[in-house]
């Protein structure tokens, strides 16, 4: 019966993976654009628009008529941004037209004529018709006024702007709190970093290890993130993607390791498997880097070996999450790079972002860490134990989705 049992629970996990993986074949990897906005006196709306040219791809069915990238990515805006007054639609002119981009980017810039000392409104509705979970970043400078970040969602299509906003009204204290606001709605948006999170809640069961986790992973993308912001180190953005999506997947396997006792030749598959990725490279399959295939070879193998035991894994666990935040925070940096940091405010801007981030990562896991401890409650161990062995081959199945989909474009 006990076999019988285990070939069952095995077959379970087969097939929470397969699903978990077909489910992901639906969705998209991190989506996100990012424009600036410069709002003169006289009404004069000037604005610039930029995107991974990978993601004007999604658009192509949407602008048929286009004859290339630049021309589907023009096309797209000038029907999915609008700038509005209290008078109507502001006037564009002067575009959209394309821009040069540095390689692998798109950008076009444009104007629109607007009533002199109005409230706006701008409208940004681009990309989340093919790509619900896209994110937008605007930065808006108003006159003399120090620029304001929004943050713009399938949900979330349009900002307004008072036109009483003068350089004073963009305090220290303001840009904190913009700041604060921008990091949590990044991480809320990012279901990649959620789903790690959640990953990280497979490995013990207890609050305290919970939080020993959760510091080691605040170290790490701190250090990252501040070092990347500052611009003192360039990372790689479509590899740190793909690694993002390899965190996932490494965390929800050591889990099922742990759980199932096999660590040794789950540790030697997934080597394999990432050697057989270094060499899809080779014959050009791949864009992820020989050595980064290999390296995550030898880390995986390791890092699996090292965790063979829930007792290993338990100590081991905040030592993992301090180089996986490391990879994470390159990831939350890549908006802060992309917009800017405000150099006469950076101390309040990094400061801010860093801080939201951080409480948007608590909420989420103390969220989830209630959830799953109030509904334990009502289950059998047996119940529990299939429960985590679903949600681990589930989340294994996304990480591995996301990676290889991610090492692909890199």
């Amino acid at each position: 019966m006990r076999r019988r049992s285990g070939t069952l629970r095995r077959a379970f996990v087969l097939g929470a993976l397969l699903l978990g993986a077909a489910a992901a074949a639906q969705a998209h990897t991190r989506s996100q654009s990012f424009s600036n906005w410069e709002i003169a006196g006289d009404g004069t709306v000037r604005a610039s628009f930029s995107v991974l040219a990978r993601e004007a791809t999604r658009l192509a069915p949407l602008e048929a008529a286009a004859s290339n990238l630049e021309a589907v990515f023009v096309a797209h805006l000038a029907r999915r941004v609008e700038v509005h007054s209290a008078d109507g639609v502001c006037v564009p002119v002067g575009g959209p037209r394309p821009l040069r981009a540095r390689e692998g980017h798109l950008r076009a810039e444009w104007h629109f004529d607007c009533p002199p000392g109005s409230d706006l409104e701008i409208g940004i509705a681009s990309f989340f018709d093919v790509a619900p979970s896209h994110v937008h970043f605007a930065r808006v400078r108003r006159g003399d006024a120090l620029p304001r970040e929004y943050l713009y969602t399938d949900a979330t299509r349009s900002h307004p702007l008072a036109a009483t906003e003068t350089a004073e009204s963009s305090s220290t204290a303001t840009t904190f709190t913009q700041y604060v606001s921008l990091g949590v709605e990044h991480i809320w948006a990012g279901f990649d970093h959620i789903a790690f999170l959640l990953a990280l809640l497979l490995l013990s069961s207890r609050l305290r290890d919970v939080a020993w986790m959760v510091t080691g992973f605040t170290l790490g993308h701190s250090l990252t993130l501040t070092l990347a912001a500052l611009g003192w180190v360039v990372p790689d953005v479509p590899v740190i993607e793909a690694l993002i999506g390899f965190t996932i997947a490494l965390v929800a396997i050591e889990s099922v390791a742990v759980e199932s006792g096999h660590a040794r030749p789950i540790a030697a598959a997934l080597a394999l498997g990432l050697l057989a990725l270094a060499g899809a490279t080779m014959l050009g399959l791949t864009r992820l880097p020989v050595e980064v295939s290999l390296g995550l070879a030898l880390f995986g193998y390791c890092s699996l070996r090292l965790a063979s035991t829930r007792e290993a894994a338990r100590r081991f666990s905040p030592v993992l999450t301090v180089v996986f935040g490391l990879v994470h925070g390159f990831g939350f940096a890549s908006v802060l790079m992309e917009i800017g940091l405000p150099r006469d405010r950076l101390v309040p801007a990094l400061f801010g972002f860093n801080i939201g981030v951080e409480v948007g990562q608590l909420v989420i896991v103390a969220g989830a860490f209630t959830g799953v401890t109030l509904l334990a409650r009502h289950l059998s161990l047996q119940m529990r134990s299939l429960g985590r062995s679903l949600l681990a081959a589930g989340l294994c199945g996304l990480g591995l989705y996301w990676f290889v989909l991610r090492a692909t474009l890199a």
